[in-house]
């Protein structure tokens, strides 16, 4: 089978045709994983970090004290990202030490209840969860690799402890479905619906 055969094409996006596949999985739980995704920074368009910093004063009570200045929150580096879907350049989240935390380290934006402050901002807002979230935390464990949205399956991260495909004893789901969020995200409700489609021709 050749790559192109293990893909299809939503609205221009390729989606890996093992998001088809139904596992035995389920979503995970912070309460298990104590949000080790958010152990390191994440790359970040640098349109919505100063998207981020232009609502600062909404996102800085979902954090604490020590970590509510805006220059805190981002390195001052930038450099080019030619897979990421904005095209532009991208900056990334700092870290910060957390003993608490299994990797030692998290995201500035992790609180300790291990809830994402930026996600928090955008429910307290009355916004979308994801308004402020950078676009890879939102779309993880899902990755966009080569303009292709794939499952991530291994990752240094995952050999750490960390992963994110969590054993569920029960019946198997389709992963479309597991991740419908994840898939609204990068191909909208329309390209989910075309996907739906596409996976029913394909079952």
């Amino acid at each position: 089978m050749t790559s192109r055969e293990k893909e299809l094409m939503i609205n221009g996006v390729a989606v890996d045709t093992g998001l088809l596949e139904a596992r035995p999985l389920r979503r995970c739980r912070l309460e298990e994983c104590q949000s080790y995704c958010c152990s390191g920074g994440v790359y970040i368009a640098v349109s919505q970090a100063a998207d981020i910093r232009a609502h600062a004063a909404l996102i800085q009570p979902h954090l604490p004290e020590e970590r509510r200045d805006p220059a805190l929150w981002f390195a001052a580096e930038t450099e080019p990202d030619e897979d990421h879907p904005a095209e532009e350049p991208t900056t990334w989240t700092n870290v910060i030490d957390d003993a608490s935390h299994p990797a030692g380290q998290t995201c500035i934006f992790l609180r300790p209840d291990r809830l994402c402050a930026l996600q928090a901002a955008g429910i307290a807002a009355g916004e979308h969860p994801w308004r402020y979230k950078p676009y890879y935390c939102a779309l993880h464990p899902l990755v966009w690799e080569n303009k292709r949205v794939v499952l991530a399956e291994q990752s240094e991260m995952y050999l750490e402890g960390g992963n994110c495909n969590r054993p569920n004893p029960g019946q198997p789901i389709a992963l479309w479905q597991l991740f419908d969020m994840e898939l609204k995200l990068v191909l909208g409700e329309a390209g989910y619906e075309e996907l739906a489609r596409q996976a029913a021709r394909n079952a």
